[in-house]
């Protein structure tokens, strides 16, 4: 079993140096409270933001332009992968490390980065001159160079989150949605863009944030061999590789329901589908910043306190999502009034606010602890077997019984399967059994029912919020016990410093 140790402060050895190694650090949790509330409030921007862009964007537009824009957009979501799990590997290596202490590295990083997206970006460009033709050209092109921006973006906001520095990280996530939605209604003063405008205005905006990133963390500080750059670079790959397919593994097991809906069933029942799996939009977001959050503080701390931190988190996600489960109430009644015509589609997305709670203990309790204990490639096989079994289901529910509520239910079951997995495997790092996983999953359970039964007894939604907390009470006192103390004493500012969230 890999310890901490092995996987990210000794594996300088092999790469640049390092001023000095930092001492294990106590579990703060007001600290991290803290962490997350700006991580939160820059995602709940860059959400606002991404949602006004859904609508300005079409009304600026002609059909054509914005379909080619929505094609950019598509390849742009995958230029994380041209970076090899180089970034992933970095992010592993520095976690918890204060980030003075990590300027040289960060230059050699930043360094070894150019010289290989050039060796990757370079001849891509070449073939794409001379393969594709006009639009499609401009689409390629611009999807190289906004990779370039893009990597080195990441470089730097990982510098700054395993540095635990999140308002910057924070600001950065939400500028480019915001400033590129500024600069686009700016254009349209004085003219329809086209969307080969929009590229060069969501490039513009991209550069726009690297530069403040680089004013923030000033990577030039100190200097690196060139010796130390391509050994970092090695390191790094083969730390993070494994991740980077996880990563794509894990995104492909969220969307494989929607992948196997929109190729097997009507335009109508993928169009109904889409709005069930939004609904998971903002949960998804919040738990992303989560993770970022929870990763770079418990990378920190020393390997003792690992276990009772993972029990103690276990207990606060599902404290969380049972008090946050009501939330589909509210959507309930959105989706009626204002969108009537996706009324089918409430049932399924019901069911699928039952897995939230299975993704976000995999994404920041499973995804860390794997991380950190270097059982990488542990995770990245049970990851592809996850995505197995949900293509599997979500084909077996939407050709056999056509139907989205089948298509939801086998969804959220390749999740809880995923989950257990994922505790098995982690069971030796997280000192988790079996009588330590019945509690969650009775929590689960009384919750879960208990939310079906309000759903289908009880149609007005004051009465069924307050029923529904009436039920799970007495249950989430009991499973949950940690996580209310804990809340309790940050409430009351007589958390103790070691204390654990």
């Amino acid at each position: 079993m890999a310890s901490i140790e092995t996987t990210t402060f000794n594996s300088r050895e092999s790469g640049a140096e390092v001023a000095e190694e930092t001492k294990p650090e106590v579990w703060n949790s007001s600290a991290i409270a803290g962490d997350i509330a700006t991580l939160g409030a820059g995602t709940a921007l860059a959400s606002i933001f991404n949602t006004l862009l859904v609508f300005l964007i079409p009304r600026l537009v002609s059909v054509e332009d914005f379909g080619y824009w929505r094609l950019f957009i598509l390849y742009a979501g995958y230029v994380g992968l041209l970076q090899l799990g180089f970034l992933d590997g970095v992010l592993l290596r520095w976690a918890g490390q204060p980030l003075a202490h990590l300027h040289r590295e960060v230059r050699v990083s930043l360094k070894f980065l150019f010289w290989q997206q050039v060796a990757i970006l370079a001849p891509a460009g070449a073939i794409m001159s001379l393969v594709l033709h006009k639009e499609y050209r401009f689409i390629g092109l611009a999807v190289l160079m906004y990779a370039l921006l893009y990597n080195f973006n990441a470089l730097l906001q990982y510098s700054l989150q395993a540095g635990r520095q999140f308002k910057p990280v924070a600001i950065a996530g939400a500028a480019p949605a915001g400033a590129f939605a500024l600069v686009t209604f700016v254009w349209s003063v004085r003219g329809l863009p086209s969307f080969q405008v929009l590229i060069m205005l969501y490039c513009f905006a991209s550069a726009g944030v690297l530069l403040y990133l680089w004013t923030t963390v000033k990577p030039l500080k100190s200097s690196g061999s060139l010796n130390s750059t391509w050994a970092l670079g090695k390191t790094c790959i083969l730390l993070g590789w494994p991740i980077v397919l996880a990563n794509i593994g894990f995104g492909l097991v969220q969307s494989a329901d929607r992948l196997v809906v929109g190729s097997a069933l009507p335009i109508f029942q993928f169009a109904q589908y889409s709005l069930a799996s939004s609904a998971m939009f903002v949960p998804v977001t919040a738990i992303s910043a989560v993770f970022r959050v929870f990763f770079s503080h418990i990378a920190a701390v020393e390997q003792e306190r690992h276990a009772r931190i993972y029990a103690q988190a276990s207990s606060f996600l599902l404290f969380a999502w049972s008090l946050l489960l009501p939330y589909f109430f509210v959507l309930e009644v959105f989706v009626r009034q204002f969108l009537p015509k996706y009324s089918v589609a409430l049932p399924a997305a019901g069911i699928l606010l039952l897995g939230v709670l299975f993704l976000a203990e995999i994404q920041i309790l499973h995804t860390s602890f794997a991380y950190l204990y270097g059982r990488q490639r542990q995770f990245l096989l049970l990851t592809v077997g996850a995505l197995v079994l949900s293509i599997s289901l979500a084909v077996l529910m939407a050709l056999w019984l056509h139907s989205l509520v089948a298509v939801a239910i086998g969804q959220v079951g390749a999740l809880a399967l995923w989950w257990l997995a994922n505790e098995w495997s982690l069971r030796e790092t997280t000192g988790q059994r079996w009588k330590d996983r019945l509690r969650p999953l009775i929590g689960f359970a009384w919750s879960a029912i208990s939310y079906g039964l309000v759903i289908e007894y009880e149609k007005n939604i004051g009465l069924r919020i307050v029923l529904y907390y009436l039920l799970v009470a007495g249950c989430l006192v009991l499973t949950c016990s940690p996580a209310i103390k804990a809340i309790t004493k940050l409430l009351s500012k007589d958390l103790p410093e070691t204390a654990a969230c």
